[in-house]
């Protein structure tokens, strides 16, 4: 579970900013749907960007596609650079601060650091110190430190004692890896098609989950295709002309989703879903990332996820991020101010907003010093939507309730 993250001199990001998952302090409403409790402490299962485009937003979600990069791609030698994102490109450090939690354990991780080397770097886990460097100064695992001298400047202190098997640090590294998952709703992983193909039950899931939602699919199937494609290409020159020239070519699987759907007198054809709606391809992708994910407690970070989707389909989408969570958090960007007003807490809705030299403030609407929104006597944006104009798609939420495996309420 993500607690909080703090970034400096990434992307848009140039000043210090924190986003939380952190509940607002004496802010009651919505306090069991939407929160997790851990101990004496609660989180938010979900939290909402908003903001116009260009404004930042997304780069909140890029902040983890970083890190993730970095712990999961290291460093080879000296002469190899370390990934940087920073604010228009400065030669400055960029600084991350994570803390989670994991295992009933509280994390916390630091880095500092530029293209060259790194400067600061821990890890604390229940604020013992597994590990940290500042500077030349280098504190490890007992059974690590006869290693010190080993350690280059552009390497991750993270990624070395995991791979000495250290416990807490492996701990770490697998919440990076795979607790945090920012799913592709443009294509699926070849791994992910392979699972789907193997779990009759996830499928099932998933067909009931796309019923439930209005989306008249009996069936879904990955099935393999051949294609023939060149073992090469070569390009030769001729004055302002190229010449393409293909070599031989070799058979290529590729793995593809199909959906049965129910005809008009009865019968039945299937599409390949690259001829679905795009709101059907979102909804499905997002549908087997999150069904797969559902017995762990996974960190979602969806940028735009309603995108394409029908309002409603987004409103169950909200039930799911929070009502029928178990055990997850959703952190998603959107652009539908009316999602505001879906049962949603201060402390869930944030703001992006860039200045004129291109710096982005992120805030959330618990930050604002007004009474009635902690009373809950508050309206924040008037309904885009009425209702009035039909075209409405028919949820039936029990269903999907039933497809997660909770009660329906």
């Amino acid at each position: 579970m993500l607690i909080s993250v703090e970034v400096e001199n990434f992307r848009s990001f140039y000043d210090r900013t924190i986003f939380s998952m952190e509940t607002g302090a004496r802010l009651r409403s919505y306090g069991t749907t939407n929160t997790h409790r851990f101990k004496r402490s609660r989180l938010l299962k979900s939290a909402f960007i908003f903001g116009g485009n260009a404004n930042g937003k997304t780069n909140v979600i890029y902040v983890f596609h970083l890190l993730k990069a970095l712990i999961l791609q290291p460093t080879r030698s000296e002469l190899e650079g370390l990934l940087t994102d920073t604010f228009a490109g400065n030669s400055e450090p960029t600084y991350f601060l994570v803390k989670f939690l994991k295992n009933n354990k509280y994390f916390t991780y630091e880095l500092e650091y530029t293209e060259d080397r790194v400067i600061r770097e821990s890890l604390r886990v229940n604020n013992h110190i597994i590990f940290s460097r500042d500077g030349e100064e280098l504190v490890l695992p007992e059974l690590l430190m006869p290693l010190c001298s080993t350690i280059r400047k552009n390497q991750l202190l993270l990624f070395f004692t995991q791979t000495n098997n250290i416990l807490e640090a492996k701990e770490a590294y697998e919440w990076f890896v795979i607790d945090v998952i920012i799913p592709n709703t443009k294509k699926l992983h070849p791994l992910i098609l392979k699972e789907l193909k193997q779990n009759k039950e996830l499928t099932r899931k998933i067909i009931l989950f796309l019923q439930a939602a209005d989306f008249n699919i009996l069936d879904i199937e990955v099935r393999d295709r051949i294609d023939h494609v060149p073992s090469e290409l070569s390009v030769k020159m001729s004055g302002e002309d190229a010449d393409i020239t293909a070599g031989e070519f070799i058979e290529q699987r590729v793995a593809e989703i199909y959906c049965t759907h129910q005809g008009v007198d009865g019968d039945t054809f299937v599409l390949n879903l690259s001829e679905e709606s795009a709101g059907t391809k979102i909804f499905l992708r997002l549908a087997v990332y999150i069904l797969r994910e559902q017995a762990r407690n996974t960190v979602f970070l969806i940028d735009e996820f309603d995108a394409s989707l029908h309002i409603k389909l987004t409103e169950v989408l909200l039930k799911l991020f929070n009502q029928w969570n178990l055990g997850s958090q959703f952190i998603v960007t959107t652009h539908s101010f009316d999602l505001m007003e879906k049962q949603l807490r201060p402390d869930q809705i944030y703001f992006v907003e860039k200045d004129r030299f291109g710096k982005s403030d992120l805030y959330s609407l618990f930050d604002f010093d007004d009474v009635a929104l902690k009373s809950r006597d508050y309206t924040y944006k008037r309904r885009y939507l009425q209702g009035i104009y039909g075209a409405d798609q028919i949820i039936n939420e029990s269903a999907i309730a039933e497809a997660l495996g909770v009660e329906y309420e």
